[in-house]
């Protein structure tokens, strides 16, 4: 019984944030079957480490064609705390020095554009974002720039256009948590 008790405290004081250096001495992590595991698409990508408040070793990708545009699944795994009042979006960027597949073979804008905050596990340390639409209909060949950036709370209140752009000299003041590229 004072086993079960035990696991219970560590689970609740787990669930409000409390960090393995604010537990005393008489509460150990109760033994699991297993690690939690985070679900990851197919495609492992590498990461570049932004600065380092946040660290993001894991991202894998999925790209959907099925529909009239190409859909990006993202997730992954993290290590860090995201601080009261602040959230992590997923910010995107076509490469100007890439073409889609439509019959012009148009290039990428080079513009910023917010996708949608992450979804984050604080549990399992895990997180997705799921079904991004950067893309156009003919965007397929584009290469995109991915940015896991940390926001204010009221970020897309206050510094994303109607069409979900993001100003080249607001992106420049936002912290960014780590990037890398994908292919639709």
């Amino acid at each position: 019984m004072p086993a079960l008790v035990g696991a219970a405290v560590l689970l609740i004081a787990s669930a409000i944030g409390y960090s393995a250096t604010t537990r005393t001495g008489s509460l150990s992590p109760a033994p699991s079957a297993s690690a939690p595991t985070c679900d990851q698409p197919p495609s492992r990508v590498p990461v570049r480490q932004g600065s380092g408040t946040i660290v993001f070793p894991e991202v894998s990708y999925a790209i959907d064609h099925s529909g009239d545009r190409p859909r990006i699944d993202l997730a992954g795994s993290y290590q860090g705390a995201i601080e009261e009042g602040k959230r992590v979006a997923v910010i995107v960027r076509a490469d100007p020095g890439s073409h889609d597949s439509s019959p012009g073979r148009h290039p990428g804008d080079g513009r910023y554009y917010y996708e949608r905050d992450l979804q984050l596990d604080e549990v399992a340390h895990c997180w997705t974002a799921l079904s991004l639409s950067p893309a156009y209909t003919g965007s397929e060949g584009l290469l995109w720039h991915i940015y896991l950036v940390l926001v204010p709370a009221d970020f897309t209140v206050m510094s994303v256009s109607a069409r979900d752009q993001v100003e080249d000299g607001v992106f420049k003041t936002l912290e960014v948590l780590a990037d890398f590229t994908v292919t639709t």
